[in-house]
């Protein structure tokens, strides 16, 4: 077999990927933060290797500090509001184990879409890959069946699209080794390369031996009736859109800011640490008398006094609380919040009568263009997988809409009151909390009515 560099990296990926590697060390917390040390948190000496040569200042500086995961809160709070209607997955014949089984080792469909959703607004990047776990001749016993395989953007490495149509994609993931006889955890390379020949999908998987790569042959790829595929059954995944091209991350922004504030937040430690405590500055004393009176030190608290001679004074040495450190750190908390608010926000840009008639489906936000993106993404991959089964149906839809409760104690009494002076119909009222998420969606308004209605006190009334 010719000498293929199976591992070659698209320039794209090796411009994108330490962007990428530092959102998730940020969404995945302190310990991965302080794990990489120095590409985050530099040393706060110019000349750390005459000032700090055996780095016993730098470890104290960095374990005093703190880094709030903004990013990852943010995430999870992205994803809880994204889902806090479940999904409508429609699965059925063929296809049907799908819904509980998605990548055949036991994760449910629902479940993927959320890690879909998660790389989706980590990386703005991801990919599915339809296959089917049996091959050659198969009897009804050993039949396989599609399964959906998701794909980090890390692990995408190359990509190629001619003509229109992707072309190649190569994946490279890490897999442990199967060994029978041992105990410790060895991790394998793999890679598995799509490619589209003469407009026939094809398919070949390779892995690290023991003195190079090795890959089998070129294998085509075929459905259920044994017609040759005439696309690669890769479904792309991208927080703009899912095309090929790497999309920057909706999170990138707030993890640029959560570093700078890890950064602020150290400084701030550091200086608590040298600085923080009150010093204690005696005026007024002579050597003789510091000698006669102070010579064993003194001790200052509230049991105990300090001699001073005429004159003398004492002083306590104190920073200012409120010092150009903290403010930089509160500046960035600031700019993460508003950074966090802006990819829920709806896009309130001027937008044609189209446009706005699809506002009945989205709020047009950031969240919810990748919530559609994932929901694009997995119908595509789904309807690989009724191609491979020969039968089937699938089809899933998110949630799109959100509404975001904000509404305050005395907003909510005003509006009770609009009700009670008749200005505003009980039933609207209700529909309002149903749609801020006050008032479950399963509800129907009407009977909510009836039973305010019916019920001693009236609400009305006020008896």
């Amino acid at each position: 077999m010719a000498q293929l560099n199976i591992d070659y990296r698209h320039p794209a990926y090796t411009e994108f990927l330490p962007e990428w590697e530092m959102i998730g060390d940020c969404v995945d917390g302190e310990r991965k933060i302080k794990k990489r040390g120095k590409d985050y948190l530099p040393h706060p000496s110019n000349d750390s290797t005459n000032d700090d040569p055996r780095g016993e200042r730098y470890d104290a500086y960095k374990k005093r500090a703190a880094f709030v995961n903004a990013t990852g809160r943010t995430l999870s709070g992205l994803i809880g509001i994204a889902f806090n209607k479940p999904p409508k997955i429609e699965i059925s014949g063929g296809i049907a184990d799908i819904a509980t089984d998605a990548d055949g080792e036991g994760q449910p469909l629902e479940q993927m879409i959320r890690d879909c959703l998660g790389q989706n607004l980590q990386r703005g990047r991801a990919g599915i890959l339809t296959d089917y776990t049996g091959s050659g001749i198969q009897t009804q016993a050993t039949k396989g069946r599609p399964v959906l395989r998701l794909f980090t953007a890390k692990e995408v490495i190359n990509w190629r699209v001619t003509k229109g149509r992707t072309s190649l994609v190569v994946i490279h993931y890490l897999e442990p080794a199967d060994d029978p006889d041992a105990f410790e955890l060895t991790l394998k390379r793999h890679w598995i390369e799509l490619r589209l020949i003469n407009g026939v999908a094809h398919a070949r998987k390779w892995e690290e031996g023991s003195e190079r790569i090795e890959g089998g042959e070129l294998t085509p790829l075929k459905d259920a009736s044994g017609i040759a595929l005439d696309e690669l059954p890769w479904s792309w995944l991208g927080a703009s859109n899912n095309d090929h091209t790497p999309d920057s991350p909706p999170l990138a922004d707030i993890a640029y800011i959560n570093i700078k504030h890890y950064q602020a937040e150290a400084d701030i430690a550091e200086a608590a640490h040298t600085v923080g405590q009150p010093m204690v500055a005696l005026a007024g004393l002579t050597e003789e008398w510091a000698d006669k009176y102070l010579a064993d030190g003194f001790t200052v608290g509230s049991r105990k006094g300090v001699l001073l001679p005429v004159g003398g004074d004492l002083k306590f040495a104190q920073p200012d609380e409120r010092n150009i450190l903290v403010t930089l750190a509160e500046r960035r908390e600031k700019q993460m919040a508003m950074l966090g608010a802006k990819l829920v926000e709806r896009n309130t840009a001027a937008r044609t009568a189209t446009q706005a008639g699809d506002e009945a489906q989205t709020d047009n936000s950031i969240l919810s263009l990748c919530a559609g993106n994932v929901e694009q993404a997995i119908n595509r991959a789904l309807a690989f997988a009724v191609q491979f089964a020969g039968s089937g149906e699938g089809t899933v839809e998110l949630n799109k809409k959100y509404e975001i409760a904000s509404l305050d104690y005395q907003a909510i009494a005003a509006l009770l009151g609009a009700v009670q002076s008749g200005k505003m119909r009980l039933v609207d009222f209700v529909r309002y909390q149903q749609r801020i998420g006050l008032i479950g969606q399963d509800e129907k308004p009407d009977d909510i009515v009836d039973e305010l209605l019916n019920q001693e006190p009236s609400l009305l009334t006020g008896e």
